[in-house]
């Protein structure tokens, strides 16, 4: 037993070291650079301000904010409205190959990213859809509507059948059982679904970058452009310590609904 456990500790260490310089290091300096004033050479000032935040909620970029979370809340509630009736289908189903039909929602992710956002510009200009909002949004449908899919799906399968049983003897019809039973009990897939959704389509710069010729700026684009077009990393780590602040309360939600994590691995 001794052994085993000097073994484990020791075990541990290149992890431990591999999150220190890769994870707890950037994110420290992410801090400290969100808080210095800028510097033209981009070296980290320690004098303390809150002229950055300032910046990043400045007029103009509250446009750029607001139309940012448009585009994020459309595609989540699309994603959500579309993505749970398939979730509850497959749930449902009792076709002999139905994880031959999960697997066909899964091969588009084993495309790379960009491949699929170019594959889908080429199809807007071949059907002469003009570039701008209605493609961004529509090419964020598209990309990640699996990651909303799956956490539900993944979530209604661990529900146990007993209790759709229990539902159907006390005289609950499919309407009122869905409504009592399969919705509660799937929210923490919801939640998950929500947030693996929502956070990437405010902050991806690729999408918007490519289906509407850079004229369509969202919270990653800005990331981009203060960081390394205007050389501001000041501005940039700050806009982006927010997002992680955001995340971060993603996902403690998350994991407060969800206590065996079953939601979180729906697209493991």
């Amino acid at each position: 037993m001794k052994f085993k456990q000097f073994s484990r500790k020791y075990l541990s260490i290149p992890y431990g070291i591999f999150m220190a310089v890769f994870i707890v290091l950037p994110l420290i300096i992410l801090f400290l650079y969100s808080f210095a004033e800028n510097q033209q050479d981009g070296s980290l000032s320690f004098s303390f301000t809150f002229e950055n935040f300032k910046q990043v909620f400045s007029s103009t970029n509250l446009i750029m904010l607001k139309r940012s979370f448009k585009v994020g809340i459309i595609t989540t509630l699309v994603c959500l409205v579309a993505g749970y009736p398939i979730a509850l289908i497959l749930n449902n189903s009792t076709f002999k190959y139905k994880s031959v039909i999960v697997m066909l929602f899964m091969i588009p992710m084993w495309v790379n990213f960009l491949i699929r956002t170019l594959a889908t510009k080429s199809a807007f200009n071949a059907l002469g859809i003009p570039l701008g909002g209605f493609a961004v949004t529509f090419t964020m449908i598209y990309n990640y509507i699996p990651f909303m899919i799956m956490p539900i799906y993944n979530t209604m399968q661990k529900i146990d059948k007993c209790l759709f049983e229990g539902a159907s003897d006390l005289g609950a019809g499919p309407f009122k059982t869905l409504l009592k039973v399969t919705l509660p009990l799937s929210l923490p897939g919801v939640l998950s679904g929500i947030t693996m959704v929502f956070m990437p389509s405010i902050t991806t710069f690729a999408i918007a970058n490519i289906m509407s010729n850079n004229k369509y700026s969202l919270v990653g684009d800005y990331i981009q452009n203060e960081a390394l077009n205007a050389a501001n990393f000041n501005v940039a780590s700050a806009i982006s310590l927010i997002i992680l602040i955001v995340i971060g309360i993603s996902m403690f939600v998350v994991n407060k609904y969800d206590k065996d994590g079953s939601a979180a691995g729906g697209m493991m």
